[in-house]
Parts: C-alpha cells; structure tokens; sequence
C-alpha cells in the first residue's frame, strides 16, 4: 500500500515538474504584471528566483500527495520520487544562476522555507510555502 502511495506520488511529481520545466523552456519574460510573491522589488529581480520557486513547487507536489513527511529532499540523482534514509527524494536540480539550493527541507505544521545562493553575487535568498521571497541577512 505504502509503495503505491509512493509510485503515485512519484508519477504526479514527474507530470507536474515536467509540465514547469515545459514551461519554463518556452515561456519569455516580456515585463508581466503577475503578482509572484515577492517581498519587495529587489526580490522580483533575484537572479534564483526560478531555482527558488521551483524547489519550492517540488515542495509543494510532494505535500500536496502526502503532507505526513516531516522532511523532504531535493536531489538530482533521481527520476522519480522515492524514499531514502526515511526520506521522501524528489528529482529537481537548480540551474547554473545558482551556486546551491537547500538539499534537505523541514517542514513542521506545514511551514518550510527553502535557501538558495547565487552564482553571481553569492547572496543567499530565501522562499516560504507561501511564495515569499527574502534575502537572509548574515
């Protein structure tokens, strides 16, 4: 039963992130209006905000299928979700605007966030299960 659950998830987490790395590869960034949930102007110009939404989306999948995980990592090295070390493992990689994204994330009643650094300026930002996005101050 618990494997089902799990290759289910695993599928659901397939089809939804290949439907935003789809998405991503044929969009274009002309200056919409749409609200992102970034906290100030800054944000909306942190060059890890796709890294940052997208590992926060992986997220958001796998709860969405299962919100009994208490911690979920992101990694690279799979094709599909699965469980490891008493982990859920879901498939995501950040791209190269990124110098790291937060591998292991924690979720306690439901709250996450999730860091990322950048490759060009080495500031380290951050998104919540909400969408917000903030710089961490040292």
């Amino acid at each position: 039963m618990k494997r089902n659950k799990v290759l289910h998830t695993g599928l659901g987490l397939l089809v939804a992130a290949t439907g935003v790395f789809g998405l991503a590869a044929c969009g274009n960034d002309d200056g919409g209006s749409q609200d992102t949930g970034t906290s100030d102007s800054a944000a909306a110009e942190v060059d890890v905000k796709d890294d940052l939404e997208n590992a926060r989306k992986a997220v958001a999948d796998a709860l969405a299928e299962d919100d009994s995980w208490a911690q979920i990592m992101l990694a690279s090295d799979v094709d599909a979700p699965t469980v490891k070390y008493g982990l859920l493992v879901v498939p995501y990689s950040y791209s190269d605007a990124a110098s790291r994204v937060q591998g292991t994330i924690t979720i306690t009643d439901g709250k996450y966030t999730i860091d990322a650094d950048s490759a060009a300026t080495g500031d380290t930002w951050r998104i919540d299960q909400d969408g917000k996005i903030t710089e961490v101050s040292e």
